[in-house]
């Protein structure tokens, strides 16, 4: 069904002129009730060329922890309008007996915000069916303007002169609006230059999301495989981030396990959404799109990331580094600012803990390539 689907989607396509799946305000959005959102999702999940900007559920029989931010991080899908129904029972027959379904419908999707919300009812099954509700309801989610926001991994960034305009822009504009009134930020400042001697040894440690319309940097994420006497200076407060040298980096590929520093996560002020807190829609999508990073150097090149730190120079970076699982293991050089360590093989012998599904993905994908 879920190939039947697939190609019935690609000759649909074709025949609409008005559809152009490169343009993020030209794709098509879809609306799908019960086995139908089984059936959109997987085709999603199997099929990177399917794209939709709105996909509204309603009656959903998805597991609760459907991995979503992969979908996000791929750019296949902009947002999720997710109606549960507290009345709908057939989401817990389904669970019961179809391998692959969950109760999403009932209980909603684990994570959520920013893009991807959970909307509660009394519903039963089917009530939402109905064009009153239609028309109050999914008709201003679907003509919601489409997010200008898109991923983009370091590697995809071709000209040198490109990355330096845009490590110019997240230098002095973004860490400036994010940083700048930190104790300490002027010691630990990045210099003009140093990022680019970085990515001459490897040129995938940054992540950005960039606003399509503006041709500009909304947000990024450094992280960096370091080698291991760097790496324990890091985890000790030893350093501050500009005293790393080129010579501590270590490429993606060539080594079979490598473990990374997560140096910095930001985004611009203007694409927050302050309702959201510390789940911000580029957030999500910026940690995401690393982790889809790590599985697909799992994958081409079979190198394994062992263990991720961060030292969380804000309150909202201590809650995410909390809320991904890390665990602080001591005080950067300034003795102020937490340091947090996540031991990834630690993940895979426990099954009780609670992780996040894109994290849960990296490490199924480990188990499956025997890594």
């Amino acid at each position: 069904m879920v190939d039947r689907f697939y190609d019935w989607y690609g000759q649909t396509m074709r025949s609409c002129p008005e559809v152009d799946l490169d343009s993020y305000d030209k794709r098509p959005s879809v609306v799908a009730h019960s086995l139908g959102s089984w059936i959109v999702c997987n085709t999603l999940v199997k099929y990177e060329d399917v794209r939709f900007d709105k996909v509204l559920l309603t009656g959903s029989i998805l597991p609760t922890d459907f991995d979503w931010a992969s979908l996000f991080a791929r750019d296949q899908v902009g947002s999720v309008r997710n109606e549960c129904g507290a009345c709908d029972q057939w989401p817990k027959w389904a669970k019961i007996f179809v391998r692959g379904t969950g109760t999403s419908g009932i209980h909603g999707f684990e994570r959520h915000g920013g893009n991807l919300e959970n909307v509660p009812s009394i519903f039963k099954h089917s009530d939402a069916l109905v064009r009153q509700h239609m028309e109050r309801q999914w008709i201003p989610f679907l003509k919601r303007a489409p997010s200008p926001l898109v991923l983009e991994q370091g590697r995809e960034i071709h000209e040198g002169r490109i990355s330096s305009k845009t490590l110019d822009h997240t230098g002095t504009i973004i860490d400036e609006q994010v940083y700048r009134n930190l104790p300490h930020y002027a010691e630990a400042e990045i210099p003009r230059g140093l990022s680019l001697t970085w990515i001459r040894v490897n040129p995938d440690i940054y992540t950005f999301v960039f606003d399509r319309k503006l041709k500009k940097p909304a947000g990024y994420i450094n992280a960096m495989p370091i080698e291991d006497r760097w790496y324990t200076k890091i985890r000790n407060g030893e350093v501050t981030d500009n005293e790393i040298p080129a010579d501590a980096i270590l490429p993606f590929t060539g080594k079979e396990t490598i473990k990374i520093y997560v140096m910095s996560i930001a985004i611009a002020e203007e694409y927050r959404r302050w309702g959201d807190g510390i789940l911000q829609h580029t957030y999500v999508q910026l940690l995401n799109g690393f982790l889809e990073k790590l599985i697909f150097y799992a994958k081409q090149h079979r190198v394994r990331a062992s263990h991720l730190l961060a030292t969380a120079w804000t309150a909202e970076g201590r809650r995410m580094c909390e809320l991904f699982g890390m665990q602080q293991v001591g005080l950067d050089k300034f003795r102020q600012d937490p340091v947090f360590e996540l031991e990834i093989d630690a993940l895979r012998s426990n099954a009780s803990a609670r992780v996040a599904p894109a994290l849960k993905r990296l490490v199924r994908a480990y188990d499956e390539l025997g890594l």
